[in-house]
């Protein structure tokens, strides 16, 4: 079950993990961090040393807006059910169910700030709108992508701030490079650690989301792929599973880009063990390179006023040993998110197999394969 996001029961989660290191070096079956930079340990061999009681979940989904001049938040407030009048029960007990949930963020928070000259749509939250992700069940947000530097340095750096008061972890920016490239790190019961990344080349038009540098603020932007791809190698020596999560695409479109089919390879053979895209304010193809799954994009997730096709992307570590993939369709509609069912659902998991760039199956249950 979710367990929330005071800072004591985060703290209580390291306490634990830290116990079962130091019982598996006890037992001589040691687990060492050092060790990632030389020999891979596999999932299979932890999980025959210890196993949790149950499988992990972690949930992921595409783009949320929050911002208090754009469509969701005036009708949050005037439907007056916080989250219940904008997701649908089913949706809600998925993400507080998950043992691990994830979103991307997609505005900035301040209540300063000007819009970025010449840009048409630029997206700000109050500081307090935050809170909504608790209520969501959210454990991690994601911060590349074209939309949280729209009112410029100041609000940029009170979003940053403003998530660190309610002790949010984020990826994909900083107030520096070094910041913006670091992952963030997940230890599993069982001890296995998982590694987020996220880096964003959304922009077609001009950059108006700058990348951080060493001396500045901004996102980790991927162009250029350098930066990203040795952000994936340093997850990799330290983790046994890197989650990458990249905001591009076309929008409103299901043909994908070819740079996303290029690179999305670079990145696994970086190191990357998933790749998961946004930005496209849609759903694009589903595929595996290498053994590895490409969600090329899980698009909006409660973001706007248009009906857009959605999801709940789904990795489950096993507690028998082994990981599998699952993709519950869905559906924004009216300011409103829920799952598919029957027919719809049927329909919508055809239409995704074949689009673009789609080489997966999906089972009746929503597991992803290859096929």
């Amino acid at each position: 079950m979710k367990k929330g996001h005071s800072l004591g029961i985060r703290i209580a989660s390291l306490a634990a993990a830290v116990v079962v290191v130091a019982l598996l070096v006890f037992a001589g079956l040691s687990f060492s961090r050092s060790s990632h930079s030389e020999t891979q340990v596999g999932l299979a061999e932890i999980s025959d040393t210890i196993k949790p009681d149950s499988d992990y979940t972690i949930s992921i989904v595409g783009d949320i807006s929050l911002a208090d001049n754009w469509r969701i938040m005036p009708v949050y407030d005037s439907r007056g059910k916080g989250v219940n009048g904008i997701l649908s029960d089913e949706v809600l007990k998925i993400m507080r169910e998950s043992d691990f949930m994830v979103a991307n963020s997609e505005f900035t928070v301040s209540n300063r700030g000007t819009p970025t000259p010449g840009k048409y749509y630029t997206f700000r939250a109050k500081p307090e709108r935050l809170s909504i992700y608790g209520d969501m069940g959210v454990d991690l947000v994601t911060l590349a992508n074209n939309h949280v530097y729209d009112f410029g340095p100041t609000a940029f750096n009170d979003m940053l701030e403003s998530f660190e008061a309610i002790n949010m972890p984020y990826v994909g920016a900083g107030r520096n490079l070094a910041d913006a490239k670091k992952p963030y790190y997940l230890t599993l019961p069982n001890g296995y650690r998982v590694a987020f990344v996220n880096a964003t080349r959304a922009e077609k038009w001009g950059i108006d989301t700058p990348g951080a540098t060493a001396t500045t603020g901004g996102v980790l932007l991927c162009y250029d792929t350098a930066e990203f791809i040795d952000t994936i190698k340093t997850a990799k020596a330290n983790s046994d599973y890197v989650i990458a999560v990249i905001h591009w695409g076309t929008e409103w479109s299901h043909k994908l880009e070819q740079v996303q089919k290029t690179t999305a390879k670079d990145y696994i053979n970086a190191g990357a063990d998933i790749i998961i895209g946004g930005h496209a304010h849609t759903l694009q193809g589903i595929d595996y390179n290498g053994g590895k799954p490409i969600v090329y994009n899980l698009g909006d997730f409660i973001f706007n006023d248009n009906t857009e096709d959605t999801g709940i992307l789904q990795i489950k570590f096993l507690a028998e040993g082994g990981i599998k993939f699952y993709f519950l369709p869905g559906q924004q509609k009216n300011e409103f998110t829920n799952l598919l069912s029957g027919d719809a659902r049927t329909k919508k998991i055809n239409e995704i197999l074949s689009w673009d760039g789609s080489s997966a199956k999906i089972l009746e249950d929503g597991e992803i394969v290859a096929k």
